[in-house]
């Protein structure tokens, strides 16, 4: 079993989908509880749908990457757009009332341990504090050793 996911997609919503369904694929491999991994749909949902409508635009894609790192699960989405200004600060209040944007990173602050961006906005890291199950460490094991 592979302990690295990485994948390139062309930049629109139907490949956002697809980059979900196959970075799923990957994360079930961990055997991680069926909570985690609804959190971490719904978290790269939201990272996948951004970076599609964000860096759409003609030739563009979005890459996806995701391993396990000790006991977290790091999930990588880098798109081709033209990137924006956002604050890293971990306090991450909810938008106001009836504003039409910003509800995304507020709803994946509540599902994952951590997000950070960088390359203008452009990468999104998203971070998950899950425990592997023992048995797939085994199967890593026995499979490369």
């Amino acid at each position: 079993m592979s302990r690295e996911y990485r994948a390139r997609f062309s930049s629109s919503h139907v490949s956002a989908v697809e980059a979900r369904r196959a970075l799923l694929n990957f994360i079930e491999t961990f055997r991680f509880s069926p909570q985690h991994v609804a959190d971490i749909e719904c978290a790269v949902g939201e990272a996948l749908a951004n970076a599609a409508e964000h860096g759409h635009r003609d030739g563009a894609t979005f890459a996806v990457r995701a391993f396990v790192e000790g006991e977290e699960l790091v999930i990588e989405i880098h798109d081709d757009g033209p990137g924006f200004s956002y604050s890293n600060d971990p306090a991450g209040s909810a938008p106001p009332s009836g504003s039409p944007r910003g509800f995304g990173i507020f709803i994946m602050r509540s599902l994952v341990d951590e997000i950070a961006y960088s390359d203008r906005g452009r990468r999104v890291r998203l971070k998950k504090r899950v425990q592997v199950d023992a048995s797939s460490a085994d199967d890593e094991r026995s499979a490369n050793g």
